[in-house]
Order: C-alpha cells, then structure tokens, then sequence
C-alpha cells in the first residue's frame, strides 16, 4: 500500500509570490486607514497650479459673485470634497455670493449641498458667517444636458435661471432669478470666476464653450496631466488637481503667499505681493489627511512590488 506523501514545504520563492488576498487587503486596509487618525504636516513643495488657483482666488473682490460647477458625488469623495471644501472656506470668508449648478451628475447638487451645510456649520462655529442658501448662494440644480447648458451660459446666463426655483431657509420655493445672487447680473461675464469641481469629462465640455467667464478647475488626480495642458496654455487660470492639490491649499490657507514666518511659501510669478493666509483659522482637513496615507499607500505599493519580483528572481534562479 502507497504511504501518503506528505506536501513539501514552500520554498521563499514561493511564500513570496503567494501571499493570500486576504492578508494583502488587510494590510492596504490598516495601511491606509491608520494615517487618517493623525494629522501630520509632511515636507511640501506648493506647485505653480496650485499657488496660482490659491492667488487667483484670494484677488476676487469681497462681496463679488462666482458660479460653481460641481460635477462630483461621493464615489471621489476622497479628493473632490477636500477641493470643495477648500474652495468653499476661501470664498465663504470673502464673503463671495455663488451659483452652484451641475452638468455631470443628477446626484452632484445634494452632495454639493450637503458639502456647503458641513463647511458653513464649520465656519460658523469658529465666528464666521453662516452661509444661507438663496441668500448667499442659490442652487440651480442639474442640467442634462451640460453641452446646451454652458453654451446658454455663455451667451445668456440669466436663460439658464428662467424657470428654476430655489428653496430659502424657513421659506417656501421661490424664483432662483430673485436670489440676491443673480443681482446685477445681465451677462455671464458679471461673475468674477467659473469654478469647475469635476471629476469627469465635464472639463472639456466646459473649456470648449465656456469663453466669456475667466475659469479655474479642481480635478481628480487621474486627470491631472489633462488639464495641466490646459492651465499651461492659459486657458485655466489655476488648477487644483488631486490630493497633492487640496494639501496645497490648505498649506497656503495657513501661511499665504511670500509671507515671512514658519512655512513660507515663496512665487517668483507674485514677487513683490503679499497674498495673505489665515493662520489660526480652520484650515486643514483631508488634504492633511489623506496625503500621508497616500505617502503610506504608495509606500506598500512599492514593498508589494519589490517582494513580487524578488520572488520571480528566487525561482528562476533556483531553476537555473
């Protein structure tokens, strides 16, 4: 009778290449996880970019009007709303008046909203002003049809408006075209910056007919090297792209611009200006967050390939 043969045992060639599924998702998960859990200021080099989406919006007048495109829901949640939020801060502490509409996603303006509701509740808490809707911004909702939507825009933004009602807090649905926002408004060129927060194809359909309104993007990381071409021909005026965008900014919240003190952040472009920041204010969140747990990511990403192949190298060595 054949005795049963035992198994032999992995060699380290093979140990190395069969790490089981579980185990490696378990560690991306506390790799990943762990940072969020602590905030720490990594070594930053602010990007032009960035620096400029920073200086272009801290020019707009106080009290001025922008509109707001934003055309992502929770699915980037981990870049876009850091954007948001960053975006939202600068504006709501220049007391800026902004139309918030989307072209890229029906669930986009809850998402948006329920963003603005956490960012003002925020603010607020810290002695800034509470931002009311209809009053301070005005919520326009989706549009289908985004090509149609910023090509009215462009040529009549007040089209876009007729029709859309907006809901005040403690009011019933009024007018969207009544809202303090639309005052003085007669052309899309009234509004001080186009504000796109996408992380979709919304920034060709914005760029290729949006031409009376200056323009500045925030995207998802992946789309960076895209709208990079577009910032450098000077058709955006700043680009925030990514985690790496929003941990800029939030640098540049709290030191501004070749300003002296801890963590100046000098630009040859802005010599000669001083761009203030706000320094004692609220100004981290998942930049801060989320940069060391990519640094940590990354960093497993790298183990995970030098193992692999160090185990390719272990076997067809012990082949040989």
């Amino acid at each position: 009778m054949a005795m049963d043969q035992q198994a032999a045992p992995l060699t380290l060639a093979e140990k190395l290449q069969s790490l089981p599924k579980p185990m490696i998702y378990g560690i991306l998960l506390v790799v990943a996880t762990i940072p969020l859990f602590f905030s720490v200021k990594l070594p930053n080099k602010c990007i032009d970019p960035s620096i400029d989406f920073y200086a272009q919006a801290m020019k707009l007048p106080d009290g001025s009007k922008v509109i707001i495109c934003s055309d992502w829901t929770n699915s980037t949640r981990g870049e876009s709303k850091g954007e948001m939020e960053a975006l939202l801060r600068i504006l709501m502490r220049k007391n800026i008046k902004f139309v918030l509409l989307s072209i890229g996603d029906p669930q986009a303006p809850q998402v948006a909203k329920d963003t603005i509701r956490e960012v003002t509740s925020a603010e607020e808490l810290h002695g800034g002003k509470h931002y009311k809707e209809f009053e301070d911004y005005v919520n326009l909702g989706y549009f289908p049809s985004g090509e149609g939507t910023i090509v009215s825009i462009n040529n009549n933004v007040r089209s876009v408006a007729q029709g859309k009602k907006d809901f005040p807090e403690g009011s019933g649905p009024k007018d969207a075209l009544q809202s303090p926002v639309f005052e003085g408004i007669k052309s899309v060129s009234d509004f001080k910056m186009f504000f796109l927060v996408t992380a979709s194809s919304t920034n060709r359909t914005v760029l290729e007919r949006l031409t009376n309104c200056p323009m500045m993007y925030m995207v998802s990381g992946v789309m960076v090297p895209e709208n990079t071409s577009y910032y450098a021909s000077g058709q955006l005026k700043g680009l925030c792209g990514g985690v790496k965008g929003v941990y800029d900014l939030e640098n540049l919240m709290e030191v501004g611009i070749n300003n002296p003190g801890p963590g100046q952040i000098t630009s040859d472009k802005y010599k000669g200006e001083s761009i203030p920041g706000w320094p004692g204010k609220t100004n981290t969140g998942k930049g801060t967050a989320y940069y060391l747990a990519l640094h940590f990511t990354l960093a497993l990403l790298i183990i995970a390939v030098i193992v692999g192949n160090l185990g390719m190298y272990l076997s067809k060595r012990r082949a040989n």
